[in-house]
């Protein structure tokens, strides 16, 4: 009843509370805290929810990439797993393809090696066969050739007993001599040269052409000149040919001015007049004024007229034969002991000790002329062995008296008879006349060995047998 008298009357709880707000209600307040409320909605939405948004928006985006980035991860882990199957498929497939061929491989290998062994037994066993056919062929030939050579020297055994009886040397020499009787007898003037170019032939045309020169104003010079003037002549043009290899520089003026010939001329009367023989001036003067191939022809050239010089005197005097001799007795003696010739050819050594040397060989067995010539010679070899040189000055005499020499060397001493014989054959064959030159070497066995020149004729029994020795087959 209570109850209803409340309601009645409008005073429950919520009447109370209507009642409260009802009397408290301000309309102006409420307006201010309704605009107050506004504004913190506006900013809400303007500053506040914009930023909410975004960040709701970018963490939906992040959940959805993280979706979509979950998705294809497993598609890959799908995708992965389907090609390691495949793979593993693939290489199961490859590897068996792979044992396939190498079993086919293996066969194939293992064929070609049987091949290849049975080629190669083939081959050693073909080469075998070739070794033994070529053991036997050499040893057939090495058989054939002890054979040969048992028979040359049982042969040469039988020549040595037999040529030990002088009678048999003897006919050994004349045996050949009649050889070259027929060789003179079916070519006449085979080998022909002017005894006027001996010692020149190195020279090339120039330099003969001087040295030529330089002979022909000397014997013009020297018509009147007795064999004691020229000797003198000798030693000056000696002098003067050291004078010029001690000054290159003058040497080489006179040689390579070939535009001022005169001009050489006056140098060499203003050197030279009053100091020297004028044959002597003459001959330096000549020798300038021509054209020489080099500077070494044009000193080579008065070192060859020097020993014309001599050789004239010899002839004048009447002993040029003798000179011509003892000059092959030397160049033989040196020939033979090759240690002396190069102990006398040694240019570096005093050349005054060199001539002491050769001065205890000859000594006073030769005749003046003979030592003017070799003593000249080594002061002026200028690096020609000394053997050689002396040689040629044989050669040089044998010419200025209008013949050629002829080494002959023999087993034994060859007769007169003999000499004069062999000396008319020579003279047949080579159309001038010959001077033969003897010497004895008993290793020749029989026959002889014969020089002219640069002509070497192999006619003795020693050589006939080497030469039978090696054209035995080998």
């Amino acid at each position: 009843m209570a109850a209803n008298t409340e309601t009645e009357s409008g005073q429950g709880p919520i009447g109370t509370w209507l009642h409260d707000i009802g009397a408290a209600f301000d309309p102006a307040i409420f307006i201010a805290q309704l605009f107050g409320f506004a504004v913190i909605l506006f900013l809400l939405w303007k500053y506040v929810r914009p930023p909410v948004q975004k960040m709701m928006r970018d963490r939906q985006e992040t959940v959805r990439q993280q979706l979509a980035d979950s998705e294809a991860a497993a598609k890959r882990v799908a995708d992965g797993k389907k090609a390691r199957e495949k793979a593993v498929a693939e290489a199961r497939a490859e590897a068996e393809q792979m044992k396939k061929d190498a079993e086919a491989d293996a066969e194939a290998i293992t064929s070609d090696i049987r091949a290849q062994a049975d080629h190669e037994v083939k081959r050693i066993s073909e080469h075998g066969r070739n070794q033994v056919a070529l053991v036997r062929a050499n040893l057939v030939r090495q058989l054939r050739t002890d054979l040969g050579l048992t028979a040359v020297d049982k042969a040469g055994e039988i020549v040595r007993n037999h040529l030990a009886d002088d009678s048999a040397q003897a006919a050994s020499v004349d045996r050949v001599i009649d050889e070259l009787e027929q060789m003179s007898s079916g070519s006449a003037s085979s080998v022909a040269s002017s005894a006027q170019l001996v010692g020149l032939h190195a020279m090339r045309a120039a330099s003969r052409d001087a040295a030529l020169a330089v002979s022909e104003q000397f014997d013009s010079a020297a018509s009147d000149l007795d064999g004691s003037a020229l000797a003198a002549a000798s030693g000056d043009l000696t002098a003067a040919i050291n004078f010029l290899n001690d000054n290159p520089v003058l040497r080489k003026r006179l040689v390579e001015d070939d535009e001022n010939p005169e001009g050489k001329k006056a140098l060499v009367h203003n050197l030279f007049d009053g100091k020297v023989a004028p044959v002597v001036v003459e001959v330096l003067a000549t020798a300038s004024s021509h054209r020489w191939s080099s500077s070494s022809d044009y000193v080579i050239g008065l070192r060859r007229q020097n020993s014309l010089i001599v050789l004239t005197a010899a002839e004048r005097d009447g002993v040029i034969e003798q000179v011509e001799d003892e000059l092959f007795r030397v160049s033989r003696v040196l020939e033979a002991n090759p240690q002396l010739a190069s102990l006398l050819s040694e240019h570096g050594k005093d050349a005054d000790k060199r001539v002491d040397l050769l001065q205890k060989l000859v000594g006073e067995k030769v005749h003046t002329h003979t030592w003017t010539l070799l003593s000249s010679t080594i002061r002026l070899l200028q690096g020609q062995a000394a053997d050689v040189a002396i040689d040629q000055l044989a050669e040089l005499a044998a010419a200025r008296r209008g013949e050629s020499v002829a080494h002959v060397v023999s087993a034994s001493e060859l007769s007169d008879a003999q000499i004069d014989r062999l000396s008319s054959v020579l003279g047949g064959i080579y159309g001038r006349t010959i001077s033969v030159q003897t010497e004895v070497a008993p290793e020749l066995l029989g026959g002889l060995r014969i020089s002219v020149g640069d002509e070497v004729i192999d006619a003795d029994v020693a050589t006939r047998l080497a030469k039978a020795a090696e054209t035995l087959p080998r």
